[in-house]
């Protein structure tokens, strides 16, 4: 009887099922692109891996499809934690891109269902609607300018492309080779929505119009043009050109004979020498001798 009664409520209890939260309600998650988000959905019980299932809805066809890490948009992208935690069941999805926003749904065998709305923000160019115009100098280095309005925010793909007025079409631009080899880099390293591009070692045939591009609806023009006067020069040459300073030649002095100058020498020295005696006689009584006459007692003065 007691073994009976005890099958019925397990019976009873694995047809309920476990209690899952926010059941029946809609979550709102944003989230951006190449970020991680979480989707969570949470049973108070232990549930097998075969009692639930996450979807996603086809806008298109207007269906429910299954997210599977194996196939498909998201694989090697999204990830279960109900192995550590059964009750959580929670999905993560990884390197987010702006195809992944849309509709979720988590749904428990026998328990009900929870929905979650997924709006992925991407990258929107800033000065789209504008052509920079920027001047430079040959030798020098330029940054072309391309930022996502949100810093944080990473492009899920973008490039760099120059216009070939040859062909009238726009190449893309690489570091590896080319006319930009080992010339050009990105400055994104610790802003993901910094696309600029900086240019070294700069050549007059670096001018043209320039393009960032994300997708075809999302891109920025920049005009490269060049200061007049810029030296074409190999870029060592120009940068030296920066720092020039003119300098005038030393003036050599007016020639004078030796002679002459030995002369007006000679004359300077006998003046000094002159004007010393003289001024030294003046001043010593000893050059002074008096002597008095026996005749007619008339005193005599005499200077030597």
């Amino acid at each position: 009887m007691l073994l009976t009664f005890y099958l019925l409520f397990i019976g009873l209890h694995v047809s309920e099922g476990c209690t899952l939260e926010n059941r029946g309600r809609a979550l709102f998650i944003t989230a951006r692109t190449g970020e991680s988000v979480l989707l969570p959905c949470y049973c108070t019980d232990h549930v097998p891996p075969d009692a639930f299932i996450w979807e996603t809805e086809n806008t298109d066809s207007n269906k429910w499809e299954e997210v599977s890490s194996e196939s498909g948009q998201y694989r090697d992208r999204v990830q279960l934690f109900n192995g550590h935690s059964p009750g959580n069941l929670s999905l993560l999805m990884s390197h987010l891109t702006e195809e992944d926003g849309g509709l979720y749904r988590c749904e428990v065998k026998g328990s009900g269902y929870t929905d979650i709305s997924l709006t992925v923000e991407g990258c929107n160019l800033e000065k789209t609607d504008i052509t920079q115009y920027i001047t430079a100098r040959a030798g020098g280095s330029v940054l072309l300018s391309c930022y996502c309005t949100d810093l944080h925010t990473k492009p899920e793909t973008f490039t760099w492309k120059k216009l070939n007025t040859n062909i009238k079409m726009y190449e893309v631009i690489s570091s590896g080779s080319g006319q930009y080899r080992n010339r050009v880099q990105l400055v994104n390293g610790h802003s993901p929505g910094n696309l600029s591009l900086l240019i070294s070692h700069l050549t007059e045939e670096d001018g043209g119009f320039y393009l960032c591009e994300l997708t075809e609806n999302k891109r920025t023009y920049i005009k490269l043009t060049f200061e007049e006067g810029s030296l074409k020069t190999t870029p060592s040459t120009a940068v030296t050109s920066s720092f020039h300073m003119t300098t005038t030649p030393p003036q050599s002095l007016p020639f004078v004979p030796f002679a002459l100058v030995t002369v007006i020498f000679l004359h300077i020295i006998v003046a000094v020498v002159y004007h010393t005696k003289r001024n030294k006689a003046q001043a010593d009584p000893a050059g002074v001798h008096y002597s008095t006459a026996d005749g007619d007692g008339d005193r005599v003065v005499s200077l030597e």
